[in-house]
């Protein structure tokens, strides 16, 4: 990317009028194919990759033993007339009685308060069909940064089904200047699809959004069982598909 252009991003990012986040996509296939390719994982096994529970998000929480950027997840995951069902859950490397890196994975209406980069009025829904996942809040802590153990929750997580959710398909997005997090989820296996930009305030917004149709040919597009997700199908103002 272009230092100057980046410079010039975050500094119009500050004034919540624009948010661009890059939409990165990845199959069990290719997460394992990147594992073995990259040798992916931990060195050590002093980490211990598991799924953290409600009742143990609030224990550890309260103890602090878990940095309160984790938050509690999707508010409304229910299903309604709009959206399709959906669930929750938040997957942790522990060192000990600590959670030192986690990630929240999700299915069904991620809504756009779950999914932007500065600016919760910018961000963009996403409708999710059966065989997708989408990865959101995916954080490590400073002193723990630099030894694998986001690729390896995105391994376990994706390519060892660590939750049984059996899911074919998962998605996630980043910042576009977030280049230590994209390359994190290249060396796991994910592609870029395209950039989500969403520029404005209150009504009067603009949404330029991949076209999956388009760029997914090969991928979720090539069986009629696995649809394309929805995206930012009920943002406000204008919403073109490129």
């Amino acid at each position: 990317m272009s230092a100057m252009l980046a410079v010039l991003y975050r500094a119009i990012r500050r004034l919540h009028v624009m948010d661009v986040t890059c939409l990165l996509h990845a199959t069990a296939e290719q997460a394992a194919v990147a594992a073995e390719r990259r040798s992916i994982g931990l060195d050590s096994d002093e980490f211990v990759a598991r799924a953290i529970e409600p009742d143990q998000l609030k224990q550890l929480r309260q103890e602090g033993h878990i940095d309160p950027i984790v938050g509690s997840g999707i508010v409304h995951t229910d299903a309604s007339r709009e959206h399709g069902p959906g669930d929750q859950w938040l997957f942790g490397m522990w060192d000990g009685d600590h959670v030192v890196s986690f990630v929240w994975a999700a299915t069904g209406y991620i809504p756009a308060t779950e999914n932007f980069s500065r600016s919760a009025h910018l961000g963009s829904s996403l409708n999710m069909p059966a065989h997708c996942g989408f990865l959101f809040n995916a954080w490590t802590d400073l002193d723990y940064r630099g030894r694998g153990l986001m690729a390896t929750l995105l391994r376990t997580l994706i390519r060892d089904d660590a939750l049984e959710l059996k899911l074919h398909d998962w998605f996630a997005t980043t910042d576009w200047t977030n280049a230590a997090s994209q390359s994190t989820f290249y060396k796991s296996g994910f592609e870029r699809v395209g950039r989500l930009y969403r520029v404005g305030r209150g009504r009067m917004q603009a949404s330029v959004v991949p076209d999956l149709e388009r760029r997914m040919k090969e991928t979720v597009l090539t069986q009629s069982s696995r649809q394309k997700p929805g995206i930012a199908l009920d943002a406000p103002g204008l919403r073109w598909s490129l």
